[in-house]
């Protein structure tokens, strides 16, 4: 629609920013209200004149409101350049998006719990099937099998896994930050579990029969034992008497890369310098798996590669600044990135900004933000005030 006239119909009385932009909205009469919204719209997404931008800004903390325009038809949105009174009324984003939150963390939750527990299901059933003779590995050929690096090799997953927790709890944006984590956890174990179910490789070790368990006719009680044992412990093994057979893609590298790029990417300027910490655990941990001969240098590479692989697009498709380029992206092909945009749709495109705060102090935001549901401040406009849509 455009200024010459016609009508849009919203669904259920509500309009998105790009469903308005997309149909030539430009000004707006005054009635039922439509939400436009994203957090931080009327600096990011809306042009205003430079007063009422500057008063909204110094008025209202931007990243925890949402606008919301009173449009005077219950049926239509009509563009006019009539002299009309517009109202825009910020409520607080909590009022509006927590059942969206919430769908979202439960969605996260339960793909990542799928996607851990069909890791260790597969682990479990193809135990039993495969060879144990060791394949051909150039760094097996040229330095012994290290028993002890399998341990160090477990210490350097939890430590990495560690440094990443802490960014989590200091980070100011840590939702955002759990949020992404999850999901891309999920989408490589994901990928982990259908590799290990395509093609099963023999275990590495020098003395297969010594280290992995004896062979069965797998029945559905030893199965499930073998599934519950692995939940116990996360995933992680004894050293002797293992199930073996989950190589090709190593979980130890994808938690340890995945942890390194999370704290590269959201570490804050001045403490750039503490993402070479995780990156020599990463590292470290890396080259035991290998030396350890717990998994192949190719489990190794692919691991990483897909971990960076996977990391690299979803942050990439973030950082397209406008949400409507977002489907327009080459990206936007790929189904986990049709999952991100609903993911990402109520956090403002670009870079995250990365500070530390105390967890305290987030709470305390959380509460006061809370609080605000109950007040809604209102700002008049007079009709020579337009709202340009960029």
């Amino acid at each position: 629609m455009d200024d010459s006239g016609g009508k849009y119909e919203p669904v259920g009385g509500r309009a998105t920013l790009e469903s308005c932009y997309s149909n030539g909205i430009r000004n707006a009469t005054v009635d039922t209200y439509v939400a436009l919204g994203r957090n931080r719209l009327l600096s990011y997404r809306v042009k205003a004149t430079g007063q009422v931008k500057a008063h909204a800004e110094s008025t209202f903390p931007t990243s925890q409101f949402l606008i919301v325009w009173y449009l005077s038809k219950p049926r239509h949105i009509k563009t006019s350049r009539q002299g009309t009174r517009r109202n825009i009324v910020f409520v607080s984003s909590a009022a509006i998006m927590s059942q969206c939150q919430i769908a979202k963390w439960c969605f996260l939750f339960i793909y990542f719990s799928i996607a851990g527990l069909c890791n260790w299901a597969v682990v479990a059933y193809t135990h039993d099937f495969g060879t144990r003779q060791p394949l051909p590995d150039i760094v097996f050929s040229l330095i012994p099998e290290q028993e002890w690096a399998s341990t160090l090799g477990d210490y350097m997953v939890m430590a990495t896994l560690t440094s990443f927790c802490l960014l989590l709890v200091f980070h100011q944006s840590r939702a955002i930050v759990a949020r992404r984590f999850l999901f891309i956890g999920a989408t490589l174990y994901a990928f982990r579990s259908v590799t290990l179910i395509i093609t099963q490789l023999p275990p590495g070790y020098q003395n297969n029969a010594m280290r992995c368990r004896e062979q069965v006719n797998i029945t559905l009680s030893v199965f499930l034992s073998r599934v519950v044992e692995q939940a116990i412990r996360a995933g992680f093994q004894e050293k002797t008497k293992m199930l073996c057979g989950d190589m090709l893609f190593s979980g130890h590298t994808l938690t340890m890369v995945t942890s390194a790029l999370c704290i590269a990417y959201y570490l804050p300027a001045k403490w750039r310098l503490l993402q070479w910490v995780s990156n020599f655990f990463a590292a470290v941990g890396m080259s035991c798996m290998i030396i350890s001969r717990t998994h192949y240098t190719i489990d190794i590479f692919i691991a990483y590669l897909l971990s960076n692989f996977v990391f690299r697009t979803y942050h990439a498709f973030c950082e397209v600044d406008i949400f409507m380029e977002r489907r327009k992206s080459v990206l936007y092909g790929l189904w986990m990135l049709r999952i991100a945009e609903w993911l990402e749709d109520d956090i403002v495109p670009g870079k995250v900004e990365n500070k530390f705060e105390f967890p305290l102090d987030g709470l305390l935001r959380l509460l006061l933000r809370d609080q605000a549901v109950k007040h809604h401040k209102q700002i008049s406009i007079s009709s020579s005030s337009t709202f340009n849509l960029p």
